[in-house]
């Protein structure tokens, strides 16, 4: 039985993500999914769970939430966890690598090549399996940061923009393209994208599953990019971008009249990806928690 959460969890997590958020806020570049969505598809997965885990997951929804950003801010400060985020598939022959395991692949590719490609099909099964295996050891802070950064890596392989080497745009003269698509529009979006995803359903294959997401999101590269690209040439620059206010800085940014011209061009690309996004982290929450012999959540 998995204990009632108390004030020193609450601390131990506080300062877990104060260590890792401090360091790097001075060099923060666009993150994927934008802190916004990433925090946002971990509330909306909540709410797809059992009745046997959502109490337990809504009463530290602010924890999961919080720490949803941690692997985009350990980016910075370690060298192996950006290579986590992403998969270049343009730069594969798919057959030589779909559906394939970390251990199978690592035979036909050296592991710094893999890396320098990106490894998010890859790393979601070993997240999984720690947070499998926090489940049987009723482990209650390792639930909820696994849980938190799985929730991460699952949303980062349902970005198009996360398995191509193009990934900002840069080789087809779109630079920027990244947090366009992944911050910019979901937020102005923002409740526009709390659809009901329907229950959280079981996994059996969390390996194939994560080879299917980034399959499905990969698809969606040329669209996004040939939108934009027709989207450009038919507006001028003095109607494609605004200055705004962010904090204590005023950033130039997409004008919000270019943002909803460029997501109307998309049909609803966006809300798609989101919501299979929600729908997939709570799949493989419950899917650890079933694995992981179904504790009792007070």
């Amino acid at each position: 039985m998995i204990k009632k959460h108390n004030y020193p969890l609450k601390k131990r997590i506080a300062r877990m993500i104060g260590l890792v958020i401090i360091l790097p806020m001075g060099i923060m570049a666009s993150p994927p999914w934008g802190f916004f969505a990433h925090k946002k598809i971990n509330k909306m997965a909540i709410y797809a769970l059992p009745p046997e885990m959502i109490r337990f997951y809504k009463r530290h929804r602010v924890e999961l939430e919080d720490m949803a950003v941690l692997p985009d801010q350990r980016r910075y400060i370690l060298d192996k966890e950006a290579a986590r985020h992403y998969i270049d598939l343009d730069q594969y022959a798919l057959s030589t690598i779909v559906f394939s395991d970390w251990e199978h692949i690592k035979k036909q590719f050296s592991e710094d090549s893999l890396q320098k490609h990106g490894i998010v099909p890859w790393h979601i099964p070993f997240v999984y399996q720690n947070l499998r295996m926090a489940f049987m050891k009723r482990d209650t802070l390792s639930i909820l940061k696994l849980s938190a950064e799985l929730g991460h890596y699952i949303g980062d392989a349902h970005v198009p923009l996360h398995t191509t080497s193009n990934y900002d745009g840069q080789k087809t003269g779109q630079t920027g393209l990244h947090s366009f698509w992944e911050s910019r529009i979901p937020e102005i979006l923002d409740t526009a994208l709390e659809d009901w995803v329907g229950p959280a359903e079981y996994i059996s294959n969390i390996q194939k599953a994560a080879w299917d997401w980034v399959i499905d999101s990969h698809q969606e590269v040329e669209l996004l990019i040939q939108k934009e690209k027709e989207l450009s040439k038919q507006i001028p620059n003095n109607k494609k971008f605004s200055f705004e206010q962010k904090g204590s800085v005023m950033q130039k940014t997409q004008s919000l009249f270019y943002s909803k011209k460029y997501h109307q061009s998309l049909g609803n690309q966006i809300e798609k990806r989101f919501q299979a996004a929600v729908k997939h982290v709570s799949d493989v929450w419950y899917s650890a928690w079933v694995d992981g012999g179904q504790p009792i959540f007070q």
